[in-house]
């Protein structure tokens, strides 16, 4: 393994190994019933990518069921008219929580440690700057487009809880909410980082213990769900992205404070809950915590193929409480392990959901879908960024050209896709995915 990729493949072991010594488908309906066929998405300008099959419109007008949304029924998650739907998607890493191994480099490099040490270097205004130009850029409506246009039929958005100290973190989910409306595709909202969580494990006031951050926590997916109670794009909100309690008793009382601040405002959106231990721990579920929820389970296979093993426990949970599975991650491997991953995923009709680890991202020793060509300044300046203990700054004016060329570098039509990955992931299901 190269060290480029110590990153994606370490993070989790790493972590995991500091908390234990430290604390004990085929789509037969759509629930966007209310959105009308606008075209095809526009071509992308990526070979591969515009010669793909275009989703067909799932749209019907069948008599409603109670719930408009996706929902629970059983061990399956299904639309407005009853029909089941299988979710199949990828995550849009990166983008809204800045994880340093994405941009380049960086074991647990996480964006506080960037925004902190670039401040330092290029002054607070610049850095909001790169800032707004990463939320800006690093993700388009070209990239929904072309999700779309591979065959997928979803995408999870993983958010900084900090994005909701200003006006920053409605305007850019309104934004990826419209666009994936336009695209005919689900979005699965996931606060992917908060205090207490994989990513926000350093920050201070962890959720766990904190009233403080609990409140506001549960005001903010109490404000996401009385905005978008109605909007049927949206396929779920997952609560909290690898969360990692002391406990499994202090996971289900912060579930079930957020729990009671959604459905004051919103009854009928997907609950999705994660275990603990980076979302494969659910043994602190001894019954369902709402009516209409999904479990979410992560899988990455560094260490071992127990994916066998797991599998039997997470179906054993979905039968014995009647809950459907949504896997939230997996990724970050071989061609031959995503592919076998998605097979095994297919034989198991108590899954409802996947969304791959990660859309786009830097190259590493693990082949993406989508890889972004690193430029030389910013690779300098990521060398920087990533190091854990901060090797040499780059001069400002490096820094500043780096910061520039990244931004242009992770456009969609300057990235480099690769269709042996599509092929594992879809392969010849896509024609099933998508027609």
């Amino acid at each position: 393994m190269s060290r480029k990729t110590a990153a994606a493949v370490l993070l989790r072991l790493c972590v995991g190994t500091l908390l234990t010594a430290c604390c004990p488908g085929v789509i037969a309906g759509s629930a966007l019933a209310d959105q009308k066929p606008q075209g095809q998405p526009p071509a992308t300008g990526i070979r591969g990518l515009d010669d793909a099959p275009t989703p067909a419109n799932s749209i019907s007008d069948n008599s409603p069921v109670t719930n408009r949304m996706l929902h629970q029924q059983g061990t399956h998650i299904i639309d407005e008219h009853g029909s089941e739907v299988k979710l199949r998607g990828v995550n849009l890493g990166g983008w809204l929580v800045w994880e340093g191994w994405i941009f380049g480099k960086g074991i647990i490099t996480s964006q506080a440690r960037m925004t902190i040490r670039l401040e330092r270097a290029v002054g607070a205004e610049q850095t909001a700057q790169f800032r707004t130009q990463v939320y800006d850029n690093f993700i388009t409506e070209s990239d929904i487009q072309a999700i779309a246009r591979l065959g997928f039929n979803c995408v999870r958005v993983p958010f900084h809880y900090r994005l909701f100290d200003d006006d920053s973190g409605f305007r850019l989910l309104d934004q990826v909410v419209d666009w994936c409306e336009r695209s005919h595709i689900y979005a699965i909202l996931d606060l992917h980082m908060v205090p207490g969580s994989t990513l926000g494990m350093l920050e201070p006031r962890p959720i766990w213990k904190s009233d403080e951050t609990r409140k506001k926590v549960a005001g903010i997916w109490k404000a996401i769900a009385a905005r978008y109670h109605d909007r049927k794009t949206i396929a779920g909100y997952d609560l909290i992205g690898e969360p990692l309690p002391p406990s499994g008793k202090d996971l289900i009382s912060v579930y079930q404070q957020i729990i009671q601040a959604i459905r004051e405002v919103d009854r009928e959106h997907l609950i999705i809950l994660e275990g603990s231990k980076f979302a494969s721990d659910f043994s602190m579920f001894d019954r369902p915590l709402d009516e209409n929820q999904a479990y979410s389970f992560h899988m990455y296979n560094w260490f071992g193929d127990d994916r066998k093993k797991k599998l039997a426990e997470y179906l054993a949970l979905a039968r014995k409480q009647n809950t459907p599975l949504y896997v939230g991650e997996f990724g970050e491997n071989t061609y031959e392990m995503i592919g076998s991953t998605v097979d095994l995923f297919a034989r198991c009709p108590e899954i409802d959901g996947w969304t791959f680890w990660t859309w786009k991202k830097a190259p590493s020793a693990y082949p993406g879908l989508i890889t972004i060509k690193l430029p030389k300044d910013w690779k300098t300046t990521m060398d920087w960024l990533g190091s854990l203990f901060e090797s040499r700054q780059p001069g400002p004016d490096t820094i500043r050209a780096g910061m520039k060329e990244f931004i242009e570098a992770a456009a969609l039509d300057h990235c480099v896709f690769d269709s042996r990955m599509e092929q594992a992931l879809l392969g010849a299901r896509s024609t099933q995915i998508t027609r």
